[in-house]
């Protein structure tokens, strides 16, 4: 299905990369640093999406009947809990995330046919580094990749993705050891 979506995706869009234009266009100097107003925008969003996200999950019905589905869906059902709602709900919000994240990064980063590909896989080793449990803690591992690639691209520009895919396996290997390795019935 990959092969088939790129294929189609250099076929309607072309192998040239389009950027649009920032939300805000201005640069704030802070000492040495040197921040876009673009940047400012993305991490104001993504604080507020972590911030709701939090909210929604905690407090509201939607949130929790998605949070009880996750973890065990025949209990869902039996507690009334409609299962194929709760899962048109989760594919909504994973493709509100997704456009929203699309509408941020468009401004920052040349887009190509193919870039989501690998945005996707820096999303799932951000994932894996956070544990999958937590936003805060989606939020650090997103972070913790980031400047892992800020610095394999200033070090070894090359390798940069090697560097970034080749941090999971030390995380993966730590898991394996720390993990219980309960069943669950």
């Amino acid at each position: 299905m990959h092969f088939a979506l790129t294929g189609l995706g250099l076929l309607f869009f072309g192998a040239e990369g389009y950027r649009t234009p920032p939300f805000w266009e201005a640069r704030f100097h802070v000492g040495a640093l040197t921040l876009s107003g673009q940047a400012l925008i993305v991490f104001a969003i993504t604080l507020a999406l972590i911030a709701l996200l939090f909210v929604f999950f905690g407090r509201t019905l939607q949130g929790k009947a998605l949070l009880a589905t996750a973890v065990n869906r025949n209990g869902a059902r039996l507690m009334g809990i409609s299962t194929d709602g709760a899962g048109r709900l989760s594919f909504t919000l994973a493709a509100f995330v997704g456009a929203l994240s699309g509408l941020l990064i468009g401004p920052t980063t040349t887009v190509f046919y193919d870039t989501g590909f690998l945005v996707g896989l820096k999303g799932f080793v951000a994932a894996v580094f956070a544990g999958l449990a937590s936003f805060p803690a989606a939020f650090a591992g997103a972070m913790a990749v980031g400047v892992l690639e800020s610095f394999g691209s200033f070090w070894a520009s090359a390798f940069k993705e090697v560097i970034v895919f080749t941090a999971i396996l030390p995380v993966l290997l730590w898991r394996s050891f720390t993990d219980t390795h309960r069943e669950e019935h």
